[in-house]
C-alpha cells in the first residue's frame, strides 16, 4: 500500500469516526434547537468542524511536503480526488436545498441555524470525499495493473 494511500485510508476512517461521533451526539440532544441554544453543542460541532479538516491535512498534506515521496502517479491521483469531492460538495448542497426547501415550504423561511450546518456538513463531507477519491484513485490503478 502506497504511502499516500496509507495516510488517505487513515484520514477516511479517523474522519467518519468523528462523524459519526456528531451525528451520536446531534441525535442524542435532540433536534436543532439544542444547537442554537446549547454552548456545549456548538463547541463539539466545531471541534468536528476543525477535527476532520485537519485530521486530513495533517496526514495527507505530510505525504505531499516530501517529494521523494510522491511520484507522478500519486499526483495524478490526487488531482483526479478534486472530482469525486466536487461531486459530494454539490450533492450535499442539493440535498441540504431540497429537504430544508420542503420541510420549511409553509413558513417560507429556513431558520437561520441551518447556515452554520450546512456549511460545516460541506467542508466535512468535502474533506472526507477527498480521501475518498484518493482511495478510489489507488483502487482503479491497481485494477488495470
Amino acid at each position: 500500500m502506497a504511502l499516500l494511500q496509507k495516510r488517505a485510508l487513515y484520514s477516511f476512517i479517523i474522519g467518519v469516526v468523528l462523524t459519526l461521533a456528531l451525528i451520536a451526539v446531534f441525535l442524542a440532544k435532540g433536534d436543532i434547537n439544542a444547537f442554537d441554544s446549547e454552548v456545549s453543542l456548538r463547541l463539539i460541532v466545531y471541534t468536528a468542524l476543525i477535527g476532520v479538516p485537519l485530521v486530513y491535512l495533517i496526514l495527507v498534506n505530510l505525504t505531499l511536503r516530501k517529494p521523494t515521496q510522491v511520484d507522478e502517479r500519486d499526483k495524478l491521483i490526487i488531482d483526479k480526488s478534486a472530482g469525486t469531492q466536487w461531486v459530494a460538495v454539490i450533492f450535499s448542497l442539493a440535498a441540504w436545498t431540497i429537504i430544508l426547501t420542503e420541510i420549511y415550504r409553509e413558513q417560507r423561511q429556513v431558520p437561520v441555524v441551518f447556515l452554520n450546518l450546512i456549511f460545516i456538513s460541506t467542508l466535512i463531507i468535502g474533506t472526507l470525499a477527498r480521501s475518498l477519491g484518493i482511495l478510489i484513485g489507488y483502487r482503479r490503478i491497481n485494477r488495470h495493473d
